[in-house]
């Protein structure tokens, strides 16, 4: 008997430990990319040409997605001899990527979160 309310005891007390945990809102926009609203990040679920600094699946926060939008325009420029004023000029500021990270996500409703269909 005492065996019996042990066992029930753990399998209460697992039970309760393993459904508390938080879960992340995750919305779908189009089938193609994912918002996780919990982290405020950002995927694609497959490659896209119009987005070729976005490694598939991978998710992206703010900082991230800015670090590789900078690295992809600037790599085309890697080898050429160019002042920081001209490389200034042409990289991305952290204003843009994050304008660009909004486009993304305008659509989505975190206080309601569904996913977003043609």
């Amino acid at each position: 008997m005492k065996n019996i309310k042990k066992i029930s005891i753990l399998i209460l007390l697992n039970l309760l430990l393993t459904s508390c945990g938080g879960s992340d809102v995750i919305v779908k926009i189009y089938g193609a990319f994912e918002y996780n609203c919990t982290k405020d990040e950002f995927r694609t679920l497959s490659a896209n040409p119009m987005l070729p600094h976005l490694k598939k699946n991978k998710w992206y926060t703010r900082e991230e997605h800015h670090t590789a939008h900078v690295e992809k325009t600037l790599e085309p420029y890697k080898n050429i001899p160019m002042s920081d004023e001209s490389l200034a000029k042409i990289t991305p500021t952290r204003e843009m990527s994050d304008a660009f990270f909004n486009e993304f996500i305008i659509a989505v409703d975190c206080e309601n979160p569904q996913d977003i269909k043609f």
